[in-house]
């Protein structure tokens, strides 16, 4: 229901935008369509500077957005009260775009609880995966071996792809402790190297056909990619975005799983764990 929900508010906060344009042009009361107008450009615009800035995160409840919504619907109710019911229409059009957004924030944004994820302290279960070329890599190749681990959702997520540019740009940090990096999504061998080809650091980015190992891990989450971008060859499902860190006897010392998509640990958070290089 989610992918459904995130591909229609789209579109209907843009075809909410272009009808309260054209209601400034024919509309007496201005106001009513003024009102709809920032109630749905107020999201529209935050979604908008998602895809384009490529934050690593927001804030949990953008209050801007909610206020700037909410005003519009304001408006438009006290035009419809000042003017009449025929400005109606405006209005609901104001609530819908409000309504939509109140709901990203608190339902859409909210990631399913994990069930069985890495705990803290205990051994880092095994598994395999798949590089871009197509070559499996198994967990036993990060014996003797810090590692961190990061699940994203794929190349289509602005906040995975500027998270995985955060630890990028640490690189040296990384550097400094012998640790290995893993980017692992459910996306297709040619979208893995895409984005292995974007980013020059000694990296694996690494593919979970089926989500097979995000499910293992507890971190699956079905329906997560929005409604359409299996056009563009993405899977349905993906995996909750995830940082592991684990040490060189395979312990994990240190595990987020988004609880909302939209927060993610910086990298000063989780390199903290990774244990220094002896004599360096």
């Amino acid at each position: 229901m989610k992918r459904w929900f995130i591909s229609l508010y789209l579109t209907v906060l843009a075809a909410l935008v272009v009808t309260a344009l054209y209601g400034l042009t024919r509309s007496v009361a201005w106001s009513a369509p003024a009102g709809l107008l920032l109630a749905a450009i107020a999201p529209l615009t935050f979604f908008t500077w998602l895809a384009g800035a490529r934050p690593a995160r927001t804030e949990a409840h953008p209050v801007i957005v909610s206020v700037l919504s909410g005003l519009g619907a304001v408006m438009s109710m006290m035009a419809v009260y000042r003017y009449g019911d025929d400005l109606q229409p405006w209005l609901i059009g104001a609530v819908v775009a409000l309504a939509g957004w109140l709901a990203y924030v608190t339902w859409y944004s909210r990631q399913p609880t994990p069930i069985g994820a890495p705990v803290p302290g205990e051994p880092l279960p095994g598994f395999s995966l798949f590089d871009a070329e197509g070559e499996e890599i198994s967990t036993d190749s990060l014996r003797g071996h810090n590692a961190v681990i990061m699940f994203y959702r794929g190349n289509w997520c602005p906040l995975c792809t500027a998270q995985i540019g955060e630890l990028a740009a640490a690189w040296r940090k990384v550097a400094r402790y012998n640790a290995r990096v893993w980017f692992v999504s459910g996306q297709s061998q040619k979208h893995t190297r895409e984005i292995a080809q974007r980013f020059s650091i000694p990296a694996k980015f690494l593919r979970d056909p089926d989500n097979r190992v995000a499910r293992q891990l507890g971190i699956h989450a079905p329906g997560a990619t929005p409604a359409g971008l299996e056009a563009f060859g993405y899977p349905t499902d993906a995996a909750i975005p995830t940082v592991i860190v684990v040490d060189e006897a395979g312990i994990v010392r240190f595990v987020e799983v988004a609880e909302n998509y939209r927060l993610r640990p910086d990298p000063e958070t989780y390199l903290k764990h990774l244990a220094p290089k002896e004599n360096s």
